[in-house]
């Protein structure tokens, strides 16, 4: 006797979705949605491998390790404290667009080490969507209002990038085409963002029609119906922050706190290898280097960060390749022992296991499969 899959009838009343369209079993659907993820982490450790290697054919091990035997254990203890004071200044900077009669200081910062620790380990890219799937189970925050906070937290993130444009022509630095690239995606990013919010605010209901549109267009029909709905309350709730110039100017000093924190972490892992470099190197080195996470990594960062951590310091800024090497292969292990660390102890505080985030953390991602 054979026996066939159970299917469930849909009961979706998204305009345009037949009524009748059967769709999997949730089972089938979660067991192909793991062998997805399983065959994307293979690939990205594969791609990972491959940047290892190369970085360790352009370093000189052998001097590296030398400058690693002798490491300075009170800079690489102010690292993990600098380290983890970065991300928690932009936790209390994600709450303020929340809003911070919404979510407890403590509470914004443990979801966003979370988020940051389901980022940095698996290659879903799912942290930003899981920081509001947490919200909603623990806090009733609606997910296109949580989801509008996350937005105006990442445009954050690139502002330092579109400074670096507006410097680079007057510093003299030689730019590689990958870093040319890299600065113009971001700033591409956020200019497209303030455009759409310029044009949302001048004519609204056009606006929403022609971005529905467009992500009718790029996105699956199983993502869009699962998008479409949100997208009014996202940009209306975008729409209320920036209207808040009070609230974008502190959340700039936030920005300018976590980017202050990044380069004295970077200052710090360099002199914890024995290696002196200045000020406005690791301030515009380091931020350089964040923007290198707009673009896809392997799990856990393995090769990427090193490599492009090489392409900056060394390739733009001139600083010793070995210096680099061992700052790179010091504070690598370094911050991934913290974010996991952080990521667990703050799961367990938000009343979460690992299998529940993995499993928030999967629903997310599956929304960014094409």
């Amino acid at each position: 006797m054979q026996v066939q899959d159970r299917v469930i009838p849909a009961t979706s009343t998204v305009p345009g979705m037949p009524l009748d369209v059967e769709v999997p079993a949730v089972a089938s659907v979660r067991a192909s949605r793991r062998r997805r993820i399983v065959l994307r982490i293979g690939i990205g450790l594969g791609a990972g491998a491959i940047l290892l290697l190369t970085f360790l054919q352009l370093v000189n091990f052998r001097s590296v390790s030398r400058r690693l035997e002798h490491l300075n254990f009170l800079f690489a203890g102010l690292c993990a404290v600098v380290f983890l004071s970065a991300f928690a200044v932009r936790g209390l900077r994600w709450r303020r667009f929340l809003g911070p009669e919404r979510v407890s200081r403590m509470r914004a910062v443990a979801v966003y080490y979370v988020a940051t620790f389901l980022n940095w380990a698996l290659p879903i890219q799912g942290g930003e969507l899981a920081k509001s799937l947490m919200l909603r189970r623990s806090n009733g925050i609606p997910v296109n209002e949580s989801l509008a906070a996350v937005g105006m937290d990442k445009a954050m993130d690139l502002l330092p990038g579109v400074v670096l444009l507006a410097v680079v022509p007057f510093a003299g630095w030689h730019l590689s085409q990958a870093l040319w690239f890299l600065l113009s995606l971001a700033s591409l990013a956020l200019v497209t963002g303030l455009s759409v919010l310029v044009l949302a605010s001048w004519r609204r209901d056009r606006t929403l029609a022609g971005v529905s549109r467009i992500l009718a267009i790029v996105l699956p029909r199983r993502i869009w119906v699962k998008v479409e709905p949100f997208i009014a309350g996202f940009i209306d709730s975008l729409l209320g922050l920036v209207r808040r110039p009070r609230l974008l100017l502190l959340a700039a000093g936030y920005t300018a706190v976590a980017a202050g924190l990044d380069a004295l972490f970077c200052f710090l892992a360099f002199r914890a290898v024995g290696a002196s470099v200045s000020v406005p190197v690791v301030l515009f080195g380091y931020t350089f280097y964040n923007l290198a996470y707009i673009l896809p990594t392997p799990p856990g960062h393995i090769g990427s960060n090193e490599v492009v951590g090489l392409l900056i310091f060394s390739g733009v800024f001139g600083v010793s390749r070995t210096a680099v090497g061992a700052m790179f292969l010091f504070s690598h292990p370094l911050t991934g022992i913290l974010m996991t660390i952080a990521g667990l102890v703050c799961l367990r505080g938000i009343g979460l296991n690992m299998r529940g985030a993995l499993a928030l953390e999967l629903d997310a991602g599956s929304m960014g499969e094409t």
